[in-house]
């Protein structure tokens, strides 16, 4: 029996001999994003023991205040929850939160405070971050290897570093919906937008040649756009049944949003596009790798529903009692809105997707006013039974978790270490 290294090289075999049983060319589905999704989630029914086959890297800036105790972490058997992270408590069964964890470089050497977001998701001493090592591997055949979706992140540094370069992430919603799925919001279904846009090119090509081919030829071209047209049939019909209504006539943006970027009033619903976005990437099988960017690390964001209707920067230094537990509460909302959007949205088989999907949430420090590296609001979420959830484990460097997600994804021989090692006791 043909045995494989690992899961990327499966995949991307099951992928390829999907495709060729399909009688469909690589040349073709280049074209189609949509398509390639839609053939890798047919690609994958033969596997549905998998496990995790999708990440999800969150930044938080500013840590979460600690002034002597925790007020971040949950009991030990998360029986109470500080106010901070009181938030994530009805979803706490998808959830495991580490203790006593210290933002570190390569060394292990605490380097929390502003300026650090890269570090955030491993950039402390590696050229690239633990992201784009997911993209290299994980998300090797996918539509898009990877995406990076922010909400007002720009301006002070990234979570995100390549070849030691931080790179911007999409702060616009609509922007970054209209590259993955190529349409206008809310109009058709997605299936026929990326059959049209490939129609057109082939229908182009046909009209001009026609004016220099004699009858014979022109009659061969017809029935190639006929053949053409009922392979791109074929594939929305397959798409519609296989990734499901949501892939085919999404729901999004149903307010109207209108992006300004001088806005900076409107986080939360920002963040939600984003979200809805990414899980329907996810869903859609376009990606299997998202990085999010909850502010940056100057914290410039206010939300105005709140009692402290500063920017977020200020509810860390202003002294006013109470202010920074608010405002990280608020960040806290943001992160079950994420969990909760995977919990309700399904993935090809039909199975709540995040119990295929894993969340890294980490910061770029401990305690925002000290700017110091203990104590850091590190946490992972999701990933099915092939996690130990519910739980608070203890681990010293954040670096860790990527080890840990490194191992539970079976790359452990594909990505360097990041940190020590693996955290005993999280995958089960």
């Amino acid at each position: 029996m043909k045995r494989y290294k690992n899961k990327t090289e499966l995949n991307r075999r099951n992928f390829l001999s999907t495709v060729s049983k399909a009688g469909l060319s690589m040349g073709f589905l280049q074209g189609s994003t949509f398509a390639t999704g839609m053939m890798l989630g047919r690609a994958a029914t033969a596997q549905s023991n998998l496990g995790i086959r999708r990440v999800i890297c969150v930044y938080f800036p500013g840590g979460a205040p600690v002034a002597g105790t925790n007020h971040w972490l949950p009991s030990s058997n998360l029986s109470s929850f500080p106010q901070t992270s009181a938030p994530l408590e009805p979803v706490k069964d998808q959830c495991v939160f580490f203790a006593g964890t210290s933002i570190v470089d390569s060394g292990g050497s605490g380097i929390g405070g502003h300026g650090n977001t890269s570090k955030a998701f491993g950039g402390g001493g590696f050229s690239n971050t633990f992201d784009v090592e997911l993209e290299r591997t994980l998300g090797s055949s996918s539509p898009f290897p990877s995406i990076q979706l922010g909400v007002q992140s720009n301006g002070h540094g990234s979570a995100t570093k390549v070849g030691g370069r931080e790179i911007n992430y999409q702060d616009n919603p609509i922007a970054a919906f209209d590259r993955l799925f190529n349409s206008n919001v809310n109009t058709s279904s997605i299936g026929t937008q990326r059959s049209q846009s490939i129609l057109d090119v082939h229908a182009a090509e046909i009209a001009e040649l026609q004016t220099r081919l004699g009858a014979s030829e022109v009659e061969r071209l017809e029935q190639h756009l006929s053949s053409v047209e009922t392979i791109k049939a074929r594939i929305d019909q397959q798409a519609n049944a296989e990734v499901g209504e949501a892939c085919s006539s999404p729901v999004w943006n149903t307010g109207g949003f209108v992006y300004s970027s001088s806005n900076k009033t409107r986080f939360t619903i920002e963040s939600e596009l984003q979200v809805d976005t990414a899980v329907l990437a996810l869903q859609c099988n376009l990606t299997n790798v998202v990085s999010l960017m909850f502010g940056n690390h100057q914290s410039e964001h206010a939300i105005s529903s709140l009692d402290f209707t500063g920017d977020y920067h200020q509810s860390i230094h202003g002294g006013r009692s109470g202010a920074f537990e608010e405002t990280r509460a608020y960040l806290s909302t943001r992160m079950r809105y994420l969990i909760e959007s995977l919990q309700r949205a399904t993935d090809e088989f039909g199975n709540p997707l995040i119990d295929s999907t894993l969340i890294i949430q980490s910061t770029d420090m401990g305690d925002g006013n000290s700017h110091s590296s203990r104590d850091c609001p590190m946490m992972m979420a999701g990933g099915g039974s092939q996690l130990n959830l519910g739980q608070v484990v203890a681990t010293d460097r954040h670096m860790n978790m990527f080890d840990t997600a490194s191992e539970a994804l079976g790359l452990g021989s594909q990505i360097n270490q990041f940190g020590t090692g693996a955290i005993t006791g999280v995958i089960s």
